[in-house]
């Protein structure tokens, strides 16, 4: 965790009201989240902590491109994400379950780590299907020999349906009804 301890945000010498922090990610933040989507990237994420007497809130802006795997042709590419999430923190010797976008900190504690909740919304922040973009003239911009071997594959044709005679007769009695 000595690698995420950059990601600290100190809430108890803090005063009421807001707070700004930013942070850089690269290529280091994404290897110490070991067998994730994104491999690489260059993020800017904002972090605006609202501090309360009895709850602070985090609101995280994210921006930026990561490198990811193409669904379509597996050559890596840098996929644009921008997302705004919110979190609330609220104080406690137990915790509730108020749901996902709640975190219970100990009143002792004076202080919160970001680290894996900059990770989770960047990963959130990648579309579902992962394809290069489209070039302006509308072509795809995956590789070229990849695409081609797709297309000749096998599997990709459709089979064709051999019919058994005696099962043509009694559907045409279906379709008299």
């Amino acid at each position: 965790m000595t690698q995420l301890s950059k990601y600290n945000i100190a809430f108890k010498g803090l005063g009421q009201g807001k707070h700004e922090f930013e942070f850089q990610i690269g290529k280091r933040f994404f290897e110490y989240f070991d067998g994730g989507i994104a491999e690489d990237g260059n993020v800017d994420v904002k972090v605006t902590l609202e501090k309360q007497s009895s709850l602070m809130a985090l609101w995280f802006q994210v921006k930026g491109t990561v490198g990811i795997q193409c669904d379509r042709c597996l050559d890596l590419f840098d996929q644009p994400i921008e997302s705004e999430n919110k979190i609330f923190i609220k104080y406690g010797e137990e915790t509730f379950d108020e749901g996902d976008d709640v975190i219970w900190v100990s009143p002792t504690d004076h202080q919160v780590n970001v680290g894996k909740l900059i990770y989770d919304f960047i990963i959130l922040s990648i579309p579902i299907q992962h394809v290069h973009p489209e070039k302006p003239n509308g072509k795809s911009n995956c590789n070229p020999e990849m695409l081609e071997k797709i297309s000749g594959m096998s599997y990709l044709e459709k089979p064709t349906e051999e019919t058994d005679s005696r099962w043509d007769e009694l559907k045409k009695l279906l379709d008299n009804e």
